[in-house]
């Protein structure tokens, strides 16, 4: 009786772990590309490739229902690229030489 006890233990513990694990790789590969196109957009303004990786992070974090308040996560989503851009220009020391 306590050994089923312990395996239902463990598989409930097994699914919350599993269920807390967050985006998906796929996701997390979309979002990181979108950053890393960023990395200059200080310098060079929003291009049309930053804005393709933005569209396709946007439309996999939307896929996967992460982020929004969605499940109890308090992520509201990724900046757009204008809107980064503008924070660039907005700020000094903004790195534009």
């Amino acid at each position: 009786m306590a050994v089923k006890q312990r395996r239902r233990t463990l598989c409930a513990l097994l699914v919350a772990v599993a269920a807390a694990a967050g985006p998906t790789v796929e996701v997390r590969t979309d979002v990181q590309r979108y950053y890393d196109s960023m990395t200059d957009i200080c310098r060079t303004g929003v291009t049309p490739a930053i804005t393709a990786a933005w569209v396709r992070a946007r439309q996999a974090l939307e896929a996967a229902r992460y982020g929004g308040g969605r499940d109890g996560v308090n992520f509201a989503g990724i900046k757009s690229p204008v809107d980064t851009w503008l924070d660039c220009v907005q700020s000094p020391g903004d790195g534009k030489q």
